[in-house]
Order: C-alpha cells, then sequence, then structure tokens
C-alpha cells in the first residue's frame, strides 16, 4: 500500500512537470484579448474633397466626416459610422455593417463629392498590419488600421 502510494505520487508530480514545462516552451497559443485595434480608421483621399461621408460595410448608410484640424479624415468605430450591435440594417444583410465590433471591420464605404464634379461612392477593404511581436514571444503583435488610399 506504501508503495502503491509512493509511485502515485511520483507519477502525478511527473505529470504536473511535464505539463508545466509545456505550457512553458511547447505552448502556441496566443492570447487574443488586447490585439484589436479600435482607433479611428484614416482615409488618404487623393484630391480635395467638398463633402466626404463613410460608414463601416457594404451596405450601410454614409455619415458626415470633419476633417480633423491635422488634415486628416479620421473615421471612428462608433455610431453612426460602426451600427450598434443588433441595429438593424435598410438591407438586413450580414455584410451591411450592423453588429460590427470595433477592432473587427474590414470594410468601408466612402462617399467624396468635390466641387464641380460627380460624387463618388466606393466600398474598401480596410488595410491592416502587424506589429512586431514581443520579444522573446512567438505570438504576433497586436494588428493595427492602416490609412485607405481613397483615388
Amino acid at each position: 500500500m506504501k508503495l502503491r502510494l509512493i509511485v502515485l505520487a511520483a507519477v502525478l508530480a511527473a505529470v504536473i512537470a511535464g505539463l508545466a514545462w509545456f505550457a512553458t516552451t511547447q505552448s502556441k497559443a496566443c492570447p487574443g484579448a488586447g490585439t484589436a485595434d479600435t482607433g479611428p480608421v484614416e482615409l488618404k483621399i487623393a484630391t480635395v474633397p467638398a463633402r466626404v461621408q463613410a460608414c463601416f460595410g457594404d451596405d450601410c448608410e454614409p455619415h458626415p466626416v470633419r476633417q480633423n484640424p491635422d488634415g486628416r479624415w479620421l473615421v471612428p468605430q462608433e455610431p453612426p459610422y460602426l451600427p450598434a450591435q443588433g441595429a438593424a440594417s435598410s438591407a438586413g444583410s450580414a455584410s451591411s455593417g450592423s453588429g460590427q465590433r470595433p477592432g473587427a471591420v474590414t470594410r468601408i464605404r466612402v462617399v467624396v463629392k468635390e466641387t464641380g464634379k460627380r460624387q463618388r461612392d466606393a466600398v474598401f477593404e480596410i488595410p491592416t498590419a502587424n506589429q512586431p511581436p514581443a520579444p522573446g514571444s512567438q505570438c504576433p503583435g497586436p494588428a493595427s488600421y492602416l490609412p485607405v488610399a481613397v483615388p
């Protein structure tokens, strides 16, 4: 009986040591929390527009965007540009942008009106880039949105 207890304790200790080793040296799981870019998405507009409207998604309802004092066009990931989760779209489609979360947007609809010219209305993919991993980490760094080029 005493021998069984000693063997059981030794096996249990070996299993715990093996799991600890695996978790610290072999685990490839990366934390998902804190890696989303919830900041505004920048529009790089090639011309000087009279009016800019935008929203996140394909069939969403564009809203006016104001140019920042520093000259950048920034679209915040919040209503009215990003409909609240569970909000119904006019088309009712999943690609409309309704129900998207900040940091999970992939497309932006931009409407640009130039003085004396026709209005342009297009949907663009939002480019992203991963930051370098932290020193000693095998996990990619946080993703960030790159500016969207609007011709």
